[in-house]
């Protein structure tokens, strides 16, 4: 198979291995590809991309937006604002029912700090905003599915057209019973796996000593670990 792989490239690589009729099965063979390259992306969050959702003031039910597979942190920019709060929280519905019951529902001066996603895409804030304050949020994207012969993921290789490729195969084996199906799923998960150490090596390497959080409180009139009496 050639390298770096394209679309056509991982589809012919399946229908050889797999011997699949070439016409017949191609179409299946491609949406095992799409298949496996939007779950791989997923599961690993290769792909993590930012946007922004604007506040309406006195609503605080919104439609999440369909391009988020997972939430990774979300923050309120203040109308007008140019600095950020501090994340939102995450709770459930059953808090931040309370908290409207308790507080009102009128829209308050402050900016939300709390929010709950309800199953897909319905998203609840609260407090409920008084302003058209807009949230930023960091989230794992869902890839755009393969086309064009000539398209390429965007995953990095050697990763890809490994990953793509048994993760089809893994599929195709299911369909018509090839023996070879548990070798193939057992090379996809290998690959996986390896994509994900890839990919957290990649942050970076962390310092090989304890972390320093600043200096250690002591109550006053307390000797410190220096014999120091404090206070």
């Amino acid at each position: 198979m050639a390298f770096p792989s394209t679309f056509l490239d991982v589809q012919t690589a399946v229908l050889q291995k797999a011997r699949l009729d070439p016409v017949l099965d191609a179409q299946r063979v491609r949406d095992w590809i799409n298949q496996t390259y939007s779950r791989v992306c997923v599961e690993t969050e290769a792909i993590v991309a930012t946007a922004q959702m604007n506040c309406a003031v006195g609503a605080y039910s919104y439609t999440f937006p369909t391009a988020v597979a997972r939430t990774k942190q979300m923050q309120i920019r203040p109308f007008g604002a140019n600095v950020l709060n501090p994340p939102l929280i995450r709770t459930t519905l059953d808090e931040l029912l309370n908290r409207r019951q308790n507080g009102g529902d009128a829209p308050l001066a402050g900016q939300s700090t709390h929010y709950a996603l309800l199953g897909i895409n319905d998203f609840e804030l609260w407090p409920t905003p008084g302003a058209a304050d807009v949230i930023l949020l960091y989230f794992v994207q869902f890839p755009t599915a393969l086309s064009a012969d000539t398209d390429r993921p965007i995953i990095e290789e050697p990763y890809a057209s490994k990953l793509l490729e048994y993760g089809a195969l893994a599929d195709a084996g299911d369909f018509n019973g090839d023996p070879s199906t548990e070798g193939w799923a057992a090379d996809y998960q290998d690959w996986t796996t390896r994509y994900m150490q890839h990919l957290e090596r990649k942050q970076g390497v962390i310092p090989g000593q304890f972390h320093q959080w600043g200096d250690t409180w002591v109550p006053a009139g307390m000797s410190g670990y220096d014999g120091y009496v404090y206070g």
